[in-house]
């Protein structure tokens, strides 16, 4: 089957049903992020590239006191998985979803008491104005709390990758998006704030290679290309690498998850 390409946000869209399942190591960092923020009142709460609202929610969890969240997201697949997720849990929560691109939010300068982006700014194009863009929307004193992926991990799957004939924009894509504690560092203070916490996880896992190519068409279903009714060539050829790469315990793979924490001066 040829391979139909499909933008980032229509990419997340398609794997929206499966999303959470596929990606649910990525959940559990989140709700570390949120566990690092400092105490205080987070009456709104600015959510970036929200997916389908686990950061959100980790939030209303640990904050109960939060009044509103404004999720911003480019997939509107996504976007529907979190106003029935927010809905259903946390009736109460005032929920407001906009479907738009981080540099074109359309949201007030310090409208917020909390700024929360996990998992989503390896994806945007322009980081360090990305982060800049989400301190506009800061109060002074207000926090922002960051997941992204960090640099020096998935070298096995990068080399799968090759083996496979993945094409270039996808195995140049780590080295151009992971990002390290030094040059988030500087993103952040680049846009006026005070890092609190910057701190690198690395861990290796074994995972069954089906669940591996599960949460490959979950997050990468933009250069799987896969038809409604089927698989792509590629996405058939990284399946079959996955099994011949997979040892006994799974396919093994290190992963790095970098946190940053920071706030707006003032008061």
């Amino acid at each position: 089957m040829a391979t139909e390409h499909t933008s980032v946000p229509d990419g997340f869209t398609k794997g929206a049903e499966t999303y959470d399942e596929a990606v649910r190591h990525n959940i559990a960092g989140s709700d570390r992020l949120i566990m690092s923020l400092p105490a205080g009142d987070y009456a709104t709460v600015l959510d970036v590239g929200c997916g389908t609202g686990w950061t959100s929610a980790s939030m209303l969890r640990r904050f109960p006191g939060i009044r509103t969240i404004v999720g911003v997201d480019a997939s509107d697949g996504m976007l529907e998985r979190f106003a029935a997720k927010l809905g259903e849990e946390f009736p109460a929560t005032h929920v407001q979803l906009r479907c738009e691109d981080v540099m074109h939010m359309g949201v007030a300068d310090g409208a917020f008491d909390a700024v929360v982006c996990a998992m989503a700014l390896h994806w945007f194009p322009e980081k360090t104005a990305a982060i800049a863009e989400m301190a506009r929307t800061l109060r002074p004193g207000g926090v922002i709390g960051i997941l992204t992926i960090g640099r020096g991990g998935e070298e096995a799957w990068q080399q799968l990758l090759h083996r496979a004939g993945a094409p270039n924009p996808w195995t140049g894509w780590f080295a151009e998006n992971q990002r390290d504690i030094d040059e988030i560092t500087t993103d952040l203070h680049a846009a006026g704030l005070q890092p609190l916490d910057v701190w690198m996880e690395r861990r290796r896992r074994q995972t069954h290679p089906d669940a591996f190519m599960a949460r490959t068409r979950a997050v990468a279903a933009h250069w799987l290309g896969n038809p409604p009714d089927g698989f792509s060539d590629l996405d058939q050829r990284i399946e079959r690498a996955l099994h011949e790469a997979a040892g006994p315990d799974g396919f093994e793979y290190d992963y790095c998850k970098l946190y940053a924490v920071a706030r707006k001066p003032g008061s």
